[in-house]
């Protein structure tokens, strides 16, 4: 690894051309203009592997209840609020295991506080939504509904809903928002991509993205105004992609690359689909596809020349999908030539390990969920938490994993993910979590840069600061490889640059 780097660096025409390395901060030369940081220490640019560019660009613009305490609290918040759909409140980020009773919501006091406006509010997981009953009544939900593949209504004791939907069921009233307008896309896509460039990121890896939205990133890219690369991976549960026509294109700044689809659902809403039954609760989690279907579609896109990526977060749902792609495999989908990769793979049962890096399966892990879940988990696995988030264990067998956040879920700070992979102290906790899967500081900055372009196929032109590479760097006050480990959460972003232009600089300029 040849960074951390302080020294002279030279960039041209988006690629570096030289290095000089010297001690005492860093200097980069390209041909827009010259920076010097005297305390500065050089990396690669920092990639998120699986994050959610639209959804981030709706929390800084819409209405956000990540940080609520309470159902009354998201009325709060609900109340200062506008419509943001026409007459429809949509809202994201609450969830119930923050709250002081951690249990779902219920519609009644959406209701009473709106009781003629379609509520749509969806978990911080983005696995369930808590809507009222005039949001039901549009989507012709009543008594003893039936429930969708892979999705739950659910009841109460007379047969009514409560206003909550896991997974699939989501869709049912999802489908009835209106759009948002050209300008507010354009506005949250840009709002979103300018808080990735302050995060530290030169590169998202931004997934289940509607096609609508590519347009707009195509528009911009070709502009000159996004301020960072996005690799993106087009909704596909449902044949999206297909419907649509689409297939992969090449770019500097944007790259359409894959495909996305959704195995189960998540371990906050008892969605993530476990091989046995949850520890508080009698089921055994949501498969939202089976074996057959993922099989066929991952299949018609592989063809199509698209890279598959599908989200799988239970033991169970792992399995499935390695199985899915073993079969793939044998059937010569060779691992040189197609990528093929698990987004989250946060329970892994042991057996499985190995069978990432035998088929040649890259994982894309979010190190914040594991610090962010870690209670929660407990109360969802039990002594099943030894086997969840092993980051360490599919690195020990070989496996090549990618870094991220799934933001707007969590945090895109790179350096909060670098620090989670590293120490794995919970939220409020003082003490390693499951401290057997703590990987290395090199280790985490690989799955941030180096190893972070394997997961797309770009590994051979970023994630090096070498000549030829691309110029994409993130410049930090602090190096991680040798600074007090207590004090890596404390690193700060000096700048950001991508293509060899400054996008984000915390300097006086």
């Amino acid at each position: 690894m040849n960074f951390p780097f302080q020294g002279t660096i030279t960039a041209e025409r988006g690629r570096i051309t030289s290095q000089i390395p010297q001690s005492g901060g860093i200097t980069i030369i390209t041909e827009r203009d010259t920076h010097h940081y005297p305390n500065g220490w050089l990396y690669p640019g920092f990639t998120d592997t699986h994050a959610h560019i639209f959804g981030l660009g709706a929390r800084l613009n819409g209405i956000a209840l990540y940080h609520c305490k309470s159902a009354e609290e998201c009325i709060d918040i609900l109340l200062t609020a506008s419509p943001t759909n026409d007459s429809w409140y949509v809202g994201m980020g609450w969830n119930q295991e923050l709250w002081n009773k951690p249990e779902f919501p219920d519609k009644k006091i959406l209701d009473k506080y709106f009781p003629n406006n379609p509520v749509y509010l969806s978990r911080a997981d983005g696995h369930a939504a808590w809507v009222n009953s005039a949001a039901l009544a549009i989507a012709n939900i009543h008594s003893y509904p039936t429930n969708p593949h892979g999705g739950s209504i659910s009841i109460d004791e007379d047969g009514n809903p409560t206003g909550i939907l896991i997974d699939n069921a989501m869709d049912l009233v999802k489908k009835y928002i209106p759009s948002f307008s050209d300008a507010e896309i354009q506005k949250r896509i840009l709002s979103a991509t300018k808080q990735c460039a302050a995060w530290g990121l030169t590169e998202v890896h931004d997934m289940d993205v509607h096609p609508r939205y590519l347009p707009f990133f195509r528009e911009m890219a070709e502009a000159g105004t996004l301020p960072i690369r996005v690799i993106s991976y087009v909704s596909a549960q449902n044949d999206e992609w297909d419907i649509e026509n689409l297939l992969p294109a090449v770019g500097e700044f944007l790259q359409v690359a894959g495909i996305k689809f959704y195995a189960d659902g998540a371990l906050g809403s008892r969605g993530a689909a476990l091989l046995e039954q949850y520890s508080d609760a009698k089921t055994l989690g949501l498969f939202l596809i089976d074996a057959e279907t993922l099989y066929q579609k991952a299949k018609s896109g592989l063809d199509s020349g698209w890279q598959i990526a599908t989200h799988a977060i239970g033991d169970a749902a792992n399995r499935m999908v390695l199985d899915v792609y073993e079969r793939l495999r044998n059937e010569g989908y060779k691992k040189e030539e197609y990528i093929l990769r698990v987004e989250h793979a946060q329970i892994v049962h042991p057996s499985d390990y190995a069978r990432f890096n035998s088929l040649g399966v890259f994982a894309a892990v979010q190190p914040i969920h594991c610090i962010s879940d870690a209670t929660m988990a407990e109360q969802r696995l039990a002594e099943r938490c030894f086997y969840s988030y092993p980051y360490n264990s599919l690195l020990k067998n070989g496996t090549i994993i990618g870094g991220g956040s799934d933001f707007p879920i969590e945090s895109g700070n790179s350096i909060a993910g670098l620090d989670a992979f590293i120490r794995r102290i919970p939220f409020n906790g003082s003490n390693s979590w499951q401290s057997h899967e703590k990987i290395s500081r090199r280790e985490a900055l690989r799955a941030y840069t180096t190893h972070a372009h394997y997961l797309s196929g770009n590994e051979y032109r970023r994630g090096l600061l070498d000549t030829k590479f691309d110029a994409d760097f993130t410049v930090l006050d602090t190096n991680i490889l040798e600074c007090a480990e207590e004090t890596i959460a404390d690193a700060q972003i000096l700048a950001t640059y991508t293509a060899g232009v400054r996008r984000f600089s915390n300097q006086l300029l």
